[in-house]
């Protein structure tokens, strides 16, 4: 993978966790098919600037779930990374239905569960 490619993603990390914060799933998930598509390398990612704590804990999770399915290491940065202060829910629903919000708290990617962050198990995959 070329250097700018991935210097083109570290900067565009900022904006999947800004997309996931803001519930626009869409975005989020036409980032992950563009790192898939491109074989993106997770290792070499760059640690994204200007995020609060809880923007760091979303990528951090969001990179190390990524990486886990590509077969890769994440970055070292990510486990630098703590949990958000409180849980996030990266998909709105969960918030009023009992069920979702139980299944994101049990068996949500542990990545993003270890920093307080919910999401389903199979949050960003593709059919």
């Amino acid at each position: 993978m070329p250097l700018t490619m991935c210097g083109r993603l570290a900067m565009e990390l900022r904006d999947l966790v800004r997309s996931l914060l803001d519930g626009q799933a869409l975005a989020a998930r036409q980032w992950v098919a563009d790192a898939e598509r491109a074989r993106f390398s997770w290792a070499s990612l760059a640690l994204p600037k200007d995020l609060d704590g809880v923007g760091l804990a979303v990528a951090a999770g969001i990179v190390e779930l990524l990486a886990g399915r590509a077969g890769q290491e994440p970055p070292s940065w990510t486990k630098d990374i703590g949990a958000a202060a409180e849980p996030i829910l990266l998909v709105r629903a969960a918030a009023v239905l009992p069920n979702l919000r139980r299944m994101c708290e049990q068996d949500g990617p542990e990545p993003l569960r270890r920093r307080r962050i919910l999401a389903p198990p199979e949050f960003l995959t593709f059919v």
